[in-house]
């Protein structure tokens, strides 16, 4: 069940959130396997590049997932 206030069909809402459906998972993924819970520090500038460097471990890791083993999933 979705609940929106969105006027939209229900097969219209279900194409505009499905693409969202794993953002969660994602989220929990970077926060718990790559430290992405710790990011408030205290200066702007290095609480960004913090996160740079989350994502980008992050975007390592899902490369190297698709390419060398042929996975979907990193655990």
């Amino acid at each position: 069940m979705i609940v929106t206030n969105i006027d939209l069909p229900a097969a219209e809402l279900w194409r505009l959130y499905r693409g969202r459906a794993d953002c969660e998972n994602r989220i929990k993924e970077l926060k718990y396997d790559f430290g992405g819970d710790s990011l408030n520090l205290k200066n702007f500038w290095a609480t960004e590049a913090a996160l740079l460097t989350v994502m980008m471990a992050y975007n390592l890791m899902s490369l190297f997932r698709q390419g060398v083993m042929r996975s979907n999933t990193v655990s």
